[in-house]
């Protein structure tokens, strides 16, 4: 039986991978790197003695490392240590060369989100493989509303600062001027949830009776069963396969989900059928309108997306098909 530790380099963006494993009956350690710039020595001190303390089989870091410690000694420390290391690049594809490709070429294998990355990874001597994200059913799924969250349409995400990285987040705030920035414009019942969306230093403020504040993971479900739309942003629009988190947790909790369109959600859902897209103002007001009025074919469009990613897209199913990458590339 594998013994898998995890180590998350940026606690803030996701602490969940772990979860499908634990659930498989695998053992785990959760880690992860709480400081800023953590030293060369205290990285050196904290991970040895979680892993001789721990002695996994294998180590699965994921997340952005810069900043926060230093991977090349990361890598090494696990590598003198004889550990199989694996490394998800959720990142990819805007990442792949100044997060995921600096640690990929240190590791023994690779699971990135966008398929399209495969090849420029194998290129440069990386084993790569794809892995999507993916919902956790018993904290993504249909419960009883709760009347403290009631409203018609909802969102959970973050409002990151645009000139950190303009080509990163510009796609994310052509999606807040599509999508949100409308919806609040014309008075609808919509409430956010998430980080920044009162920060003076954002391109987009929410008005403070539209903005709930931070929630804590595991509360989704509360929010998504009392709307009846769940919006989502995405970050990238130029992947044939890497699309949001969100987008799998809002489907598994069986709400009817309003993304901003991305390329890649085209391949794995059907428009009208597991969810809806939209790719203007004009056209967000239009769907909004017709899904508001017609419940039957909001509750059709939902019940279908919950059965797809509950099919095919649980964390389950990525534990199981990462468990059989292990095997093929660890022997």
């Amino acid at each position: 039986m594998y013994r898998i530790l995890f180590y998350n380099f940026n606690p803030v963006s996701l602490n969940n991978a772990h979860i499908g494993f634990s659930s498989l009956g695998y053992e785990v350690f959760n880690a992860k790197c709480n400081e800023l710039k953590m030293s060369d020595e205290n990285l050196e001190k904290q991970l040895s003695a979680i892993i001789d303390d721990f002695k996994p089989n294998v180590i699965f870091s994921y997340g952005w490392w810069r900043g926060r410690l230093n991977p090349v000694l990361f890598c090494n420390i696990i590598k003198n240590k004889g550990i199989f290391h694996i490394y998800w690049a959720f990142d990819d594809p805007d990442c792949f060369k100044i997060i995921s490709l600096p640690i990929g070429i240190h590791v023994n294998l690779v699971l990135t989100t966008a398929v399209e990355c495969i090849p420029q990874y194998r290129e440069q001597g990386v084993n790569a493989e794809l892995i999507l994200h993916g919902c956790y059913p018993p904290n993504h799924r249909s419960i009883h509303a709760d009347a403290s969250y009631k409203h018609d349409i909802v969102m959970l995400a973050n409002n990151y600062n645009v000139n950190w990285d303009p080509s990163y987040f510009a796609f994310r705030y052509n999606g807040i001027e599509n999508m949100v920035k409308p919806l609040v414009d014309n008075k609808y019942d919509i409430m956010v949830w998430g980080l920044w969306w009162d920060r003076p230093d954002r391109r987009y403020n929410l008005p403070k009776d539209k903005y709930g504040g931070h929630i804590e993971y595991g509360n989704e479900a509360k929010i998504y069963a009392s709307s009846k739309i769940a919006l989502g942003l995405q970050t990238v629009g130029n992947s044939e396969s890497q699309f949001s988190v969100r987008t799998f947790e809002v489907l598994a909790c069986g709400v009817f989900h309003l993304s901003q369109y991305a390329p890649s959600l085209e391949n794995f859902f059907k428009k009208g059928v597991h969810m809806e897209w939209t790719k203007s103002a004009e056209e967000t007001i239009e769907i909004v309108n017709f899904y508001l009025k017609d419940e039957s074919a909001r509750i059709r469009v939902a019940l279908a997306g919950q059965e797809e990613v509950l099919k095919h897209h649980t964390l389950l199913h990525r534990a199981h098909s990462v468990m059989e990458l292990i095997r093929k590339y660890k022997n």
